[in-house]
């Protein structure tokens, strides 16, 4: 046959790359020159143009969208140390105008709560009525309906006056105003001493005109520690039983007994 080099045609003939200085025997190859400089991390050799900026997601009302993963790797990663380096507020005091503003949003959404932010307290209360007036009010749920405030300041006020022992001559209406909340069906009857306040805890379980009995106590923002101290012996005195209040609490005396054994039934 033809010898070696008559077989197959020279390999420049169908080589359009200039000079041959690639081995194609496999398919391709690195050249066979001296090598470059190796490329840095990120694509870039060195000595080579800088890298261009990083683009910012499109936000197309409101709905931000990316090129690429790692276009929104890189913007969570910087969200997340934005986040991390912000200061937290946990651990800072709220400013005396902070207080003032949740003081008036809670006075809105209760007007019969007592505020008392900045009070000492070794502070006299008797001598100012608006910081005893948690003292002055008492509780009065389970009302019936379609009740009025002035309905219930005439039936408090009688049966004050019915149940009252040793009245005194200068004698008036202890009550000063009545709070009602028709929707929720409960009252603040405000007196105008902290004793009267005290001793009409007894009326617990009076019927208003025979419409249901109601529960007497004292409102959630009562503070015994802010409340003025009182002595026993000027609290006024109600017989409760006059109004047909039996009542739960039996005051020691000589009069009291103890009855155990009774039935479950009864």
């Amino acid at each position: 046959g033809p010898p070696y080099g008559d077989r197959f045609p020279p390999p420049d003939r169908y080589d359009n790359r200039g000079p041959r200085n690639f081995d194609d025997r496999r398919g391709g190859g690195r050249p066979r020159g001296p090598p470059t400089d190796p490329p840095f991390r990120g694509g870039r050799s060195r000595g080579g143009p800088p890298p261009p900026p990083a683009r910012r997601p499109r936000s197309n009302n409101g709905i931000i969208t990316f090129r690429s993963y790692e276009e929104e790797r890189d913007w969570v990663q910087e969200r997340r140390r934005k986040r991390l380096a912000r200061k937290s507020k946990f651990d800072q005091l709220p400013t005396p105008q902070q207080l003032a503003t949740d003081a008036a949003v809670m006075a809105l959404s209760n007007p019969a709560a007592t505020d008392f932010a900045g009070i000492p307290s070794d502070r006299n209360f008797a001598a100012v009525p608006q910081q005893t007036r948690h003292a002055r009010r008492l509780y009065i749920g389970h009302l019936p309906p379609h009740v009025t405030e002035q309905e219930l300041h005439v039936f408090f006020r009688a049966a004050i006056d019915q149940a009252l022992l040793d009245k005194p001559t200068d004698w008036d209406d202890p009550i000063l105003s009545v709070y009602i909340n028709h929707e929720r069906r409960f009252c603040f009857l405000e007196f105008k001493t902290v004793e009267m306040a005290t001793a009409c805890l007894e009326l617990d379980g009076i019927d208003i005109h025979g419409k249901g009995k109601v529960k007497v106590k004292r409102p959630n923002d009562y503070n015994p520690a802010m409340a003025p101290k009182v002595h026993p012996s000027a609290i006024p005195s109600l017989d409760v039983s006059r109004l047909g209040i039996i009542s739960g609490t039996v005051q020691d005396g000589p009069n009291k007994i103890f009855i155990g054994g009774l039935h479950y039934h009864l």
